[in-house]
């Protein structure tokens, strides 16, 4: 039998101030019951572990497509005038990247690598390379010294062009019509490289750290945003991807990962955005002859079914994770331009957080350049619902593959409103089903959105953590209040609050079960650090959170269910 007990939590109404809207809530611990994967809760970077213990760290991103591992130099490709840079002495050994796989492995974190499936690797020179010479190729609009201004660094290069140039002040053969360098020599930076290169690097990963089986490393990613290479990386790569090449790559690099250590987890395609979802970069967007040569079929929804064909007729699984990159693409939601602060007007504030919405929501439609692809009557271009679209050509295509979205962000590192859109994030990547996710990049020590991680992380400043089992609950206002359930079988009951609001919300919840025992409650918001900010006990199956402040995320910890099933199991 139920016991009805209504428990206001924080609830002091001062004289002339409104009374908090309400927001009802109903929880049921035994519906949409889904295994939490503590690799949601994933960075890019290299992280103080003894700060915050993230469970995965991916090592990738742009520059990490052309890493010599022999010599430990990277490419910093489009993003720094394809320059080659040195780290450390030269040596595996003493490379960063190796002393972060140590650390990720000695706190038990899950390290993603990044191997190279371009074709090319940085030249073992420590010293700077750089892909367009102006003294060669002819001048261009920007090099490393321009780029500065009046005042530019000693250390600047001023040889070293950005591959754009003027036809009219660029009259040699490498400058075209468009004002792009082309024919240039990839190996003024580069060496050729093989999936055998790649081989070898695993095996040494093997030798330094262990197998997969046996506490190495064990996620592989079969490069990073292959079908932007010919921006990115087109002083190496030039032409746009198609289907039949990536897919090509995909079976020779895949298979020396699985040739040497068949534990492994494979990552791939390691798509950038919406656009490769549909399309190849040799199409125009979501459509185009490439795609039309290929059944017509979206481009990822297509690329499983090349992974399931290969392993009914091979019997190898290339691919294990689906890895996906998305970013919002709503005005202002997303800027790098302005770290760590970002665009936190009421507007951008509002749309930042209405745009979680892409990530699960069929009927919702993006505020950006995706409603103009349409609302195509089988694809619903305008509506992305990214999780469960693509977990459905998971089940269609390829049925057991994980997903991951391995590139994300929601906003700087220091705003209010992008540090509850980010905890919310982490909540829809539990409630819909994703294995594995890593922030672009990891959030600044001390900043807000280090506060999203630690509500999941560390939310008691003790290492107690959000796990279990994501469950059902149903906010009657999701544009107002975000609610989210967690159970952790024989341990608590966990109840996460995002105020979207700018104004105090209270929470009505119905947890449809009887609890009893001790509740805690811990918040953060964009001017208070996370913390518990109140406690008490229940003793029935209803519970209010009153007066949550604005954009404030919130976690009710309560005791688990005193009901117990009769045959001795609880629900």
């Amino acid at each position: 039998m139920r016991k009805p007990a209504l428990l206001l939590v924080l609830c002091s109404v001062l004289p002339g101030v409104a009374l908090a809207a309400t927001v009802p809530v109903t929880v049921d611990l035994d519906l949409d019951r889904r295994a939490l994967s503590p690799d949601i809760f994933g960075v890019s970077g290299w992280p103080n572990f003894q700060q915050v213990a993230y469970p995965l760290v991916r090592w990738g991103g742009n520059s990490t497509t052309r890493y010599n591992w022999q010599a430990d130099v990277h490419n910093t490709a489009g993003d720094w005038f394809f320059m080659n840079i040195p780290d450390g002495n030269g040596t595996p050994a003493a490379s960063s990247f190796e002393a972060g796989i140590a650390a990720a492995l000695a706190a038990d974190a899950n390290p993603l690598v990044t191997l190279t499936t371009i074709g090319y690797i940085a030249k073992p020179v420590q010293q700077k390379r750089w892909g367009f010479s102006q003294i060669k190729y002819g001048p261009q609009l920007q090099d490393e010294c321009s780029y500065f201004g009046s005042n530019p660094p000693a250390w600047c290069t001023a040889d070293a062009g950005n591959g754009l140039c003027n036809p009219a002040q660029n009259q040699t053969p490498f400058c075209n019509a468009s004002g792009v360098i082309v024919n240039n020599d990839p190996l003024d930076t580069s060496d050729l490289a093989t999936a055998q290169t790649m081989r070898n690097w695993v095996g040494h990963l093997q030798q330094t750290f262990g197998s997969a089986a046996n506490g190495g490393v064990r996620n592989y990613a079969l490069d990073n945003e292959p079908m932007l290479w010919n921006s990115t990386h087109r002083d190496v790569h030039p032409q746009p991807l198609t289907y039949d090449e990536i897919w090509q790559r995909t079976v020779d690099y895949a298979s020396a990962v699985k040739a040497q250590d068949p534990a492994a987890q494979v990552f791939g395609p390691v798509t950038w955005g919406y656009c490769d979802l549909f399309g190849s970069a040799a199409d125009n967007c979501v459509d185009g002859s490439d795609r039309q040569a290929h059944g017509g079929k979206p481009f990822v929804k297509w690329y499983l079914g090349k992974v399931c064909e290969y392993q009914a007729q091979n019997g190898v699984r290339l691919v294990d994770v689906l890895d996906l990159h998305y970013y919002p693409q709503g005005q202002g939601v997303v800027d790098f331009s302005d770290p760590p602060n970002g665009s936190e007007t009421a507007t951008v504030s509002a749309r930042r957080l209405r745009s979680l919405k892409e990530l699960y929501d069929a009927n919702w439609e993006s505020e950006s350049w995706i409603a103009d692809l349409g609302n195509d009557a089988t694809w619903h271009y305008s509506r992305p619902n990214l999780i469960p679209r693509v977990r459905a050509w998971i089940d269609e295509e390829c049925p057991g593959t994980r997903l991951a979205i391995t590139e994300y962000n929601w906003g700087a590192d220091n705003g209010a409103s992008s540090a509850l859109a980010q905890a919310e994030a982490l909540a829809i990547f539990a409630r819909e089903g994703v294995d594995a996710a890593a922030r672009w990049v990891m959030p600044d020590s001390g900043s807000l959105v280090e506060r999203a991680f630690r509500l999941y992380l560390d939310y008691d400043g003790q290492g107690s953590r959000v796990q279990g089992f994501s469950t059902r609950a149903i906010s009657s206002d999701v544009d107002a209040l975000g609610a989210y359930a967690v159970h952790a079988p024989g341990q608590r009951v966990m109840i996460l609050l995002f105020n979207k609001a700018t104004t105090a919300t209270t929470a009505t919840i119905d947890l449809g079960t009887s609890l009893a025992g001790p509740w805690k409650l811990y918040r953060f918001s964009g001017t208070s650090d996370l913390a518990q900010v109140a406690s008490g006990n229940i003793n029935g199956s209803t519970i209010a959170v009153s007066n949550m402040p604005a954009r404030s995320a919130n976690l009710l910890v309560l005791p688990d269910s005193d009901l117990i099933f009769a045959d001795g199991f609880e629900p």
